[in-house]
């Protein structure tokens, strides 16, 4: 029985492209976004959502009013050590005393501040500027650089913390990400896919204050090789099927 040279190229040409289609699937676990369509729309415009206040939160309130003596006195705080929200929610400022901060936004708490300072006859017409000094999340699992992230701004999107994270590694699972939120002293649990239009949701997209991000591994690690271990693996696997068919050609006639 003698083995043609069409045969031959026929089995090369077979192995190629398995072997091609085993590693498209395997590329295409990598790719985010896939089902969005180019150039698409959405039909909600996305903005950011303003963060609550929780206990633990360190405030940062600056007033500004012509009555400079007084602002002297509620701003005689300093940058580095801010307002602590306490366990019932309540920050105390001088002239104020007790405030209630917790489980409301920035700008409701600076609107209470203000109104409170013209009803005691403190001042006229105040302006009040309200930050979370200490905005951070954390990120864990499956990244290149898991840890605590700090957001001077405040305002801070999925796509950003995974970038500050240095991206997900080629284990991590892009279609069951954990997000963990404490929200209303209860804490809430949301998983989404990276190739779902839902991340693009406000809920999700933007993240808050003291927010949680898992990436979970896929089922498929099993040892920690690295690509290049990898792409040699099959490179040998290639070379051997290669020469066991040029051998079988010339022994078998």
């Amino acid at each position: 029985m003698k083995i043609s040279k069409n045969s031959i190229l026929i089995l090369l040409m077979a192995l190629i492209f398995g072997l091609s289609s085993c590693l498209t699937r395997k590329n295409e676990k990598l790719i985010y976004f896939k089902s969005l369509e180019t150039n698409s729309v959405s039909n909600s415009t996305l903005f950011p959502k303003e963060s609550i206040i929780k206990p633990s939160d360190i405030l940062q309130i600056s007033v500004f009013s012509l009555d400079v003596e007084t602002s002297k006195i509620l701003n005689n705080v300093s940058t580095a050590d801010g307002f602590m929200v306490d366990d019932s929610g309540r920050i105390k400022l001088p002239l104020l005393g007790n405030i209630k901060a917790g489980g409301l936004n920035k700008i409701q708490l600076a609107d209470t501040i203000s109104k409170k300072l013209i009803q005691n006859q403190l001042m006229l017409s105040p302006i009040v500027n309200v930050r979370i000094t200490n905005f951070k999340i954390t990120i864990l699992g499956e990244v290149n650089k898991p840890g605590v992230v700090t957001v001077p701004n405040e305002h801070i999107t999925i796509t950003e913390a995974l970038g500050m994270a240095g991206d997900l590694t080629i284990y991590g699972n892009r279609e069951n990400i954990l997000l963990i939120r404490e929200k209303d002293g209860k804490r809430i649990t949301k998983r989404f896919s990276l190739n779902n239009n839902e991340i693009f949701s406000t809920d999700i997209f933007y993240l808050q204050n003291q927010d949680v991000l898992y990436v979970e591994s896929t089922h498929t690690k099993a040892a920690p090789l690295s690509r290049f271990t990898q792409n040699l693996s099959l490179f040998l696997t290639t070379v051997s099927f290669i020469l066991l068919i040029y051998t079988t050609s010339k022994t078998i006639k």
